[in-house]
């Protein structure tokens, strides 16, 4: 017999002691009913581990068993005549089972002189062997959960993989103190399809995890346990086998199935196969910490974080941010925005308070801050001509409905055409339309996220105004709509109310306007103090010295942190990307490099001999990364020479985000003062994609012609893997979604907007209130393009 803990004898008493406490708990047949099948269900859960993987917790299954049959025994009479089909069933079961019970007692013993349930784990350093032997040899270590004691001893003796079971704002919180700790949500879990592997999951996980974490859950196969955990679930205590006295719906309802079934019953690939059955932690992470205190436990402020160099704090992630908002006592100023924001829901139109039931209807699949792979699933593109719908828009995704296809004309105010084409383009990106329109939202109402102790944004009002204007476009599908609120809202909270009027403005200031006032209601900031806002923001000269002889990956890596510690938002995440401009003195060498963020690239139209020649895109970026001489009046002053001197200027894109908005330059201040337009015709692909991979630096990428030592890759690759990934990998493919046009002067122009819409309409174009469907791809490509908005794919 294989030697187990607990011998027949000890076990037979623990069943008797909680035989008498279910029996005075038993007064009403409901509650006999409810115990019986909670009883049974256990057992038959025991019994069908046993099955498929060899092994089962013999002890408790054994427990369950005696206590099953004896329960029915005790109580058959009152079983039956409340329901003769269920004790049928109940009877049946018991009796099925009788031979597995045989199987599960030949694993128990009668040495009497067991030291008990600490001892559970003692095998672990009687013999090493066992460490890498396959689950059946190690199956007298099994059972279906820890108590914190034991968990504790595990840490001591075993390498442990913990899972923390609950929404990212719970983990960031608080959570188990362990090296090995990773979170998976829930919700995330349970959006997996029914068919879905422990490579669907582990495909999920990548854009959630950091990538050390990532690392952890992939050699999940070389931990000799998994721990899961959530806030509570399970019973308190420090024995397992009193969880039988908790037989209510809590219990019954294990939390962690479905997760622990795609980690072992739906897990095809012997690489990731677990070596034991995951077992969860009786009481969670409330137990935990009422046995161990603080001292076994971190919070977001210790473990949300990652520190360079030069002892800055940033954030992990996008959720980091959106769950260590401040929950402070609210001051004066922000219960007034509170009580703005309950006024401006109060007098928002029904359509917009109902914005979760309209949602659900769509069937949207909820915000996530990496939900658009960073990698194509062909490295061929799909031509939109006669295509179904764009190949960025994934068949998992379900986004096959309203928030894609639906086309709403919008009226002229008066020289509105700027802000009405923008707004289409906007309309059609799945990243705003999913965030602020969720079904099972992972982060909530998108007005939790609203900041309104930012200084910078509007308190939510350009926000709320915007949600309540794609909301009635999306009530007014294939009709027209007057966005006159949101312009009166624009036009009140723009810099010297510029879009107040109604003269010509043009569409890329105010799309900068709104994604810039979206961003600020919605950054998620937590530094509030001027001082620290100042040393995070300003370099120090070592700091600026240091950037000079890193790799630029490195460096541009560092620059993105540092700004994401004042600005993180679901435009940051989605709409923002950097680039480097450095200067170089050609009489001394030195150099000063800038990493700046960007929500639109402005490219220049490179001018040839023959202004009808047509120029492409790749034309315009190339001019953009062209090594600029400054001379005569546009010479730079050297620090270093003390003077003005020749010098060069040199941009090179760093970083390049989700959604991708390229603007023309295509007004020119001639020598004469006078601003004229360029009438160029560049080329762009509109069935195919853009590929942009090779203007994204890539690591052992380096500006520094100095003599000094240089970072090797293996060097710069480790410190890279301290730092999140942030959709940063090759390739960098796009996909055109839409294209706002200009004709005319700069007074006296007018805009218009084609955007491919799902279903039968594919491109659409807008020109205000009116909708021309069915739009062919040649005419989307047009000299008139000013603005192209891209999704990668």
């Amino acid at each position: 017999m294989t030697n187990t803990n607990l011998t027949l004898k000890q076990l037979d008493a623990v069943q008797d002691l909680i035989l008498d406490k279910l029996v005075q708990n038993s007064t009403r047949i409901k509650t006999i009913i409810s115990c019986q099948l909670y009883l049974v269900e256990r057992l038959v859960s025991q019994c069908k581990l046993l099955e498929k993987v060899g092994y089962c917790d013999y002890e408790l299954a054994y427990i369950l068993y005696a206590l099953s049959k004896r329960y029915l025994e005790l109580f058959e009479a009152k079983i039956r005549g409340s329901s003769g089909e269920l004790h049928s069933v109940v009877k049946g079961v018991i009796e099925q089972r009788a031979e597995q019970e045989g199987v599960i007692r030949s694993h128990l013993h009668d040495d009497s002189n067991g030291d008990g349930l600490l001892d559970r784990f003692k095998a672990l350093n009687d013999n090493t062997a066992t460490k890498t032997a396959p689950p059946k040899a190690k199956a007298n270590s099994y059972q279906e959960s820890v108590s914190p004691t034991e968990l504790q001893q595990l840490f001591n003796n075993s390498k442990v993989l913990l899972i923390d079971y609950r929404p990212h704002k719970d983990y960031v919180h608080n959570h188990i103190k362990h090296p090995n700790v990773i979170n998976i949500e829930p919700s995330l879990v349970e959006s997996l399809s029914e068919e879905a592997t422990s490579e669907d999951l582990e495909a999920q996980l990548k854009q959630t995890l950091t990538h050390q974490q990532q690392k952890v859950f992939e050699d999940r196969r070389k931990f000799d346990y998994v721990v899961v955990y959530n806030f509570k679930y399970g019973v308190s205590g420090d024995n397992r086998f009193m969880e039988i006295l908790n037989g209510t719906e809590e219990t019954v309802a294990n939390p962690f199935r479905r997760l622990i079934d795609l980690l072992t019953t739906k897990n095809a690939l012997i690489s990731s196969k677990l070596r034991l059955w995951p077992v969860y932690l009786s009481g969670g992470i409330r137990n935990w910490h009422a046995i161990y205190g603080d001292e076994v436990v971190e919070n977001s402020r210790n473990s949300a974080t990652v520190q360079d160099r030069n002892g800055l704090v940033y954030p992990k992630s996008f959720d980091d941010y959106l769950s260590s908002a401040r929950r402070s006592s609210p001051s004066p100023a922000t219960l007034e925005s509170k009580k703005n924001l309950t006024q401006a829901k109060e007098s928002t139109p029904e359509i917009l308070q109902n914005a979760s039931l309209v949602s659900s209807e769509m069937g949207v699949r909820p915000y996530n801050p990496q939900s658009v792979s960073t990698k194509a699933a062909t490295t061929t593109s799909t031509p939109r001509g006669d295509a179904p719908q764009p190949s960025f828009k994934s068949q998992k995704d379900q986004m096959a409905n309203i928030l894609d296809g639906f086309s709403t004309g919008l009226v002229n105010l008066g020289n509105s055409c700027y802000m009405n084409c923008m707004i289409q383009c906007l309309a059609a990106t799945p990243q705003l339309t999913s965030f602020f329109f969720p079904s099972v939202s992972m982060n909530g109402s998108y007005k939790q996220h609203i900041n309104v102790n930012n200084k910078l944004g509007t308190q939510g009002k350009l926000t709320m105004g915007f949600v309540e204007l794609l909301l009635n476009m999306l009530n007014n599908n294939g009709k027209v709509f007057s966005p006159s609120k949101f312009k009166r809202i624009a036009g009140e909270l723009s810099p010297g109310k510029q879009f107040a009027s109604c003269s010509q403005q043009d569409c890329t200031e105010f799309v900068t306007f709104l994604l810039d006032g979206l961003h600020e209601d919605l950054n998620q900031m937590t530094v509030l103090d001027p001082k620290e806002k100042k040393r995070i923001s300003e370099l120090t000269p070592e700091q600026e010295k240091n950037r000079e002889v890193l790799p630029v990956r490195l460096a541009s890596t560092i620059e993105w942190e540092r700004y994401l510690k004042l600005n993180f938002s679901i435009i940051v995440d989605n709409f923002q990307g950097q680039y480097l401009s450095q200067l170089r003195c050609l009489e001394c060498g030195s150099t000063s490099t800038t990493y700046n963020a960007f929500s639109i690239l402005t490219l220049p139209i490179p001018e040839k001999l023959n202004q009808t020649q047509k120029v492409t895109l790749q034309d315009c970026i190339e001019e953009f990364t062209t090594t600029e001489l400054l001379d005569d009046g546009n010479k730079w002053h050297c620090s270093h020479c003390k003077k003005f001197t020749r010098s060069t200027k040199k941009i090179a894109i760093t970083r390049l985000p989700q959604v991708l908005i390229l603007n023309f330059k295509r007004f020119k201040v001639n020598s004469n003062g006078q601003i004229r337009k360029l009438e160029t015709f560049v080329t762009y692909p509109v069935t195919e994609t853009l590929d942009l991979t090779k203007y994204w630096t890539k690591p052992g990428t380096t500006m520094s012609v100095s003599g000094g030592p240089k970072m090797s890759l293996e060097e710069e690759a480790t410190i890279l893997e301290s730092f999140p990934v942030r959709n940063q990998e090759p390739p960098f493919r796009y996909q055109l979604y839409g294209v706002a046009n200009h004709f005319g002067t700069l007074s006296t122009g007018h805009y218009t907007s084609y955007v491919y819409k799902n279903g039968k309409k594919r491109w659409c174009y807008f020109d205000d209130s009116k909708i021309t469907p069915n739009v062919s791809p040649d005419k989307v490509m047009n000299k008139n393009a000013f603005c192209l908005f891209f999704q990668r794919v």
